[in-house]
């Protein structure tokens, strides 16, 4: 039995801000509905917000789309000779150094075995062969890609990595009250109530939430193999494609990480996907944040001394 599910529903509901007045506008960027919300009198200045983090988040979507053959990342992995804009290299600076940070399992060198999973979940095919793709680790040397060969895929990475610019830019200008819901990725600024009630979605039922995060000036992002897959012969495959086997992770069916930073958080919860709910606790000692795994068994595990609560 072959049937394909694509969920495009929110992961994470807000809210909020002592009933104030706020300002609201919905944009699509990165296959994603992204929600901006922000509490403040001054309209012109709202409005001027808006507009530039529309531009922000169109021109990292020319920059990043893997399946955009006109975007920079698609002229880049093939083979079109351009001059790499700084905003593409800082992106791929950040996934080197990810890929070393977590041996390996955030992998932006995966473009080719991703595009052969995204294709599998599109045309409704049978099982794909991945036996033979190779992933090879990105070289860097002298500000240039020496793997001709490469094929990068900044998707574990470029949202939460936008969505924290965006939150920059707010509090650069003074708008200090703000939520960003990028999907499952979301960055809020101060609450007029000291705190917002961001709501974690079942990953069994979409429309109930699992756990509450009680906090503010603060990034939640969660991953989870339920918002895109494909059910073949009644197993799941999801988009989450572990670099060592070449197939979807089954470790869990989702993992959220609360921290400071939206870049941060949107890498960790991808790492933290890949692994062992044991081997991720672990990991993030190394990291000053929070996450709440939400296991195959329908456990919810928090990391100790959970702070969001």
């Amino acid at each position: 039995m072959k049937k394909i599910i694509i969920l495009l529903s929110l992961i994470l509901f807000l809210t909020g801000c002592n009933n104030q007045e706020y300002y609201s506008k919905n944009l699509f960027y990165m296959d994603t509905v992204i929600n901006i919300k922000i509490y403040d009198n001054d309209i012109n200045k709202v409005n001027k917000a808006f507009t530039d983090l529309d531009n922000l988040y169109q021109k990292y979507e020319q920059i990043t789309n893997f399946y955009d053959k006109n975007s920079e990342l698609s002229k880049l992995n093939n083979n079109v000779d351009i001059n790499i804009s700084n905003e593409l290299w800082q992106l791929i600076k950040i996934g080197n150094d990810w890929y070393y940070k977590s041996n390996g399992l955030l992998n932006i060198n995966i473009g080719n075995l991703t595009k052969v999973w995204h294709d599998f979940r599109e045309n409704q095919d049978e099982l794909p062969n991945v036996e033979n793709i190779t992933i090879d680790k990105l070289n860097i040397e002298n500000e240039k890609i020496t793997n001709k060969e490469v094929s990068i895929d900044l998707g574990a990475i470029a949202k939460g990595y936008v969505t924290e610019l965006a939150g920059n830019y707010l509090e650069e200008n003074g708008l200090k009250y703000y939520i960003i819901n990028a999907g499952g990725n979301v960055k809020t600024g101060k609450s007029h109530k000291g705190y917002y009630n961001i709501g974690i979605a079942s990953p069994v039922n979409q429309n109930e939430t699992f756990e509450i995060v009680k906090g503010e000036n603060i990034s939640v992002v969660t991953s989870g193999g339920y918002e895109r897959f494909y059910e073949y012969d009644g197993v799941l495959y999801h988009h989450i494609i572990d670099p060592n086997t070449k197939y979807p992770a089954n470790y869990m069916k989702s993992v959220t990480v609360i921290g400071k930073d939206s870049s941060e958080c949107d890498a960790l919860s991808t790492i933290l996907f890949l692994m062992s709910i044991e081997e991720g606790k672990e990991f993030i000692k190394d990291y000053d944040v929070d996450v709440v795994w939400f296991s195959n068994a329908n456990e919810i595990i928090k990391s100790d001394g959970f702070r969001y609560e």
